[in-house]
């Protein structure tokens, strides 16, 4: 062997040698089981694998405790094997994809299946979402493969917010992703055991993080450059990068055959000013005609305002700060074409890119085109339903996520896609949207504006900036309280929202408190209580048709039925449905629960049933049985004696 010849086996050696090791310790981890990545999808334990759900924890492949609040996936079970009716839509995206800042009825995803399940009530309509906060393209990517063996029969894709602070973003300061192959590499290595093994010894060696909100720790910790001008090598960059994350979406779905639906994002752009409007090297000059320019727009000289912002403009066009304060005026004056114009202009100018620009969506657009997918242009549709066609507070709860309201519009925008593209058939004849979301009330609302407002407080947003504390301040005292307490404790939703049906009860409000119920049982399917409560409002109001029809609701779903079908029986008895009420309290005399005092009553009641209905004799056999087991029981007594001595 000659010295060359030596010298590139010896080279040899020194590569495969570490790989071998590491693959020899892959193997030793994954039998062992130790050091295992979280995956995105697991069983349920107990259903043998025939249910799976997603695995909240999927966020810990992504992010490090250490660092930040580490966010979860929605808990979403389903039948691992699909009916020949079913209809599965994965929603993939980001915090507004997750339905941030509200929870379970009000997200998108959970609107659209209630929209579906309405028009094609022969369907199974399976509507998952997989959006989780402040990730970037690459770990949509990254997940995809997984949430595909959920076997989606659409993927609905709303995402582009987060391609620069989310996780994997070229500006986070998380997990910062400035080269697609070296992105994508870490990714795939997170993947592996020994991958989770070094990445979780450097997460132990970490200091501990200090105290902070979760909306801190969202909001604040994932800004590394907020510096980063439209058309820079950065920017460009990272759109470029979001161009290539969709286009492996699309490609990956077709080859699943999976059709693809995307949709460009909104944002607040025209009751939030920029973040970073102003570069940190802008001249003094500049800052100085700013100031001046801002003091008379709130003094309500709109002359000297608009002579002080066309000045900053001469000397940089860019100035976010000065194209949102002359858009504002050109608001206030009418001109709902030219402050379209600029507002748009200004969120695009914004450094801080916590919104997406005009250029995320033509991409967003643009791929779709390219990959033959479909494309709801949802900035497009709230435009049109918003002052001089730029959508504000009236569809966005903070920068960029929608309300309850905007979050129904979205589903609303998505049902009508989702329609034109054939994918199901007509819907059921006399189908018709609703004007507004399913199951969302006062509660709903204020549980929002608490978890937003205390990052709306918080930098990056400025002191002027509208925060939902004022609109907190008009809210029902009761309702505030409870959506604190959810916020702030418990975290229980069902539970506070029958706080706040019991609340209202207690102030006599039968109709605010039977929505509080519906909310939980549109959500909570199964849960009889709410039912329960909806017959005792019925019941306060003494419409006893209505009453019965919430307690049959409840007794469907109770494993105890027997004091349900005895109110029943009463409910019936007194809405003049005298057999109903026998067949509901001839079932409830013989439910398993009951005490000895309360079957009696339940036997008493019905021999006073049947001997209204004309069968006397029949009650006179409930009442002698009655009067054996409880010779106590003094009205069964009287009862009998009245009927015999009629009878006599």
């Amino acid at each position: 062997m000659t010295t060359r010849n030596r010298q590139n086996l010896f080279r040899g050696i020194l590569i495969v040698t570490p790989l071998l090791l590491i693959g020899l310790a892959e193997i030793i981890f994954r039998v062992v089981g130790i050091w295992a990545p979280e995956p995105v999808i697991v069983e349920v334990p107990g259903t043998s694998g025939q249910t799976i759900e997603f695995n909240i924890h999927a966020g810990r492949r992504y992010f490090s405790d250490r660092q930040t609040a580490v966010p979860m996936l929605a808990p979403e079970v389903f039948p691992k094997s699909k009916t020949s009716t079913t209809f599965r839509i994965l929603c993939l995206g980001e915090s507004s994809t997750a339905g941030f800042p509200y929870d379970c009825q009000v997200p998108f995803p959970w609107q659209l299946g209630r929209i579906l399940t309405e028009a094609y009530p022969d369907r199974k309509i399976e509507v998952l979402n997989a959006g989780m906060s402040a990730i970037s393209s690459y770990v949509i990517v990254d997940m995809l493969p997984e949430l595909l063996e959920a076997g989606p029969d659409l993927v609905l894709v709303y995402a582009g917010h987060d391609e620069f602070y989310g996780a994997y973003g070229s500006a986070s300061a998380l997990s910062r992703g400035n080269n697609d192959l070296l992105v994508r590499a870490s990714l795939a290595v997170q993947k592996t055991h020994v991958g989770q093994m070094i990445r979780r010894t450097i997460d132990a060696l970490r200091p501990e993080p200090p105290d902070s909100t979760p909306a801190d720790t969202l909001m604040q910790r994932v800004v590394g450059d907020q510096n980063i001008a439209l058309g820079s090598p950065q920017y460009l960059a990272t759109m470029e990068a979001f161009r290539k994350n969709l286009g492996r979406i699309a490609d990956a779905c077709a080859a699943r055959k999976v059709p693809v639906l995307f949709s460009t994002v909104v944002s607040n752009d025209r009751d939030l000013p920029p973040f970073a409007g102003t570069g940190g090297d802008s001249p003094a000059r500049v800052r100085e005609l700013l100031q001046a320019g801002d003091k008379a727009l709130k003094s309500g000289d709109a002359t000297r305002a608009a002579r002080g912002y066309a000045d900053v403009l001469t000397i940089d066009p860019t100035n976010a700060d000065a194209l949102y304060g002359s858009a504002r005026l050109l608001f206030a004056a009418g001109d709902s074409n030219g402050a379209r114009k600029r507002f748009l202009d200004a969120r695009d100018h914004d450094r801080m890119r916590f919104r997406a620009s005009t250029g995320a969506n033509g991409i967003i657009a643009a791929v779709a085109k390219e990959k033959g997918a479909w494309l709801v242009d949802l900035a497009d549709i709230l435009s049109a339903r918003s002052p001089a066609r730029t959508i504000g507070r009236e569809w966005i709860c903070d920068h960029l996520h929608p309300d309850a309201r905007g979050y129904y519009m979205l589903a609303v925008a998505f049902s009508v896609g989702i329609q034109r593209m054939h994918l199901l058939p007509a819907p059921a004849p006399g189908f018709r949207l609703r004007q507004d979301p399913y199951g969302v009330t006062p509660l709903d609302r204020a549980i929002g504006l608490a978890k937003v407002s205390p990052t709306m407080r918080r930098w990056p947003f400025t002191p002027e900036t509208v925060t939902p504390d004022t609109a907190l301040a008009h809210e029902d005292s009761a309702c505030v309280r409870i959506a604190m307490e959810y916020v702030r404790t418990h975290g229980v939703w069902s539970r506070a929202h029958a706080d706040m049906a019991l609340s209202w009860m207690h102030r006599k409000h039968w109709e605010a408190a039977r929505r509080e119920c519906e909310a939980i049982a549109l959500f909570v399917p199964a849960d009889p209580w709410p039912y329960r409560m909806m017959a005792e409002t019925y019941r306060q109001q003494m419409r006893w048709d209505l009453c019965a029809e919430a307690l049959e609701q409840a007794a469907h779903r109770s494993r105890q039925q027997g004091m349900l079908l005895y109110e029943l029986g009463l409910a019936r008895m007194q809405s003049g449905d005298t057999r109903g009420a026998i067949d509901a309290m001839t079932t409830a005399v013989q439910a398993p629960e009951f005490s000895r005092d309360e079957r009696a009553n339940a036997r008493y009641h019905l021999a006073g049933l049947l001997a209204d209905d004309g069968r006397p004799d029949e009650a006179k056999r409930v009442l002698r049985s009655l009067l054996t087991d409880l010779p106590s029981f003094e009205p069964a007594r009287i009862l009998l004696a009245r009927l015999e001595g009629i009878q006599q």
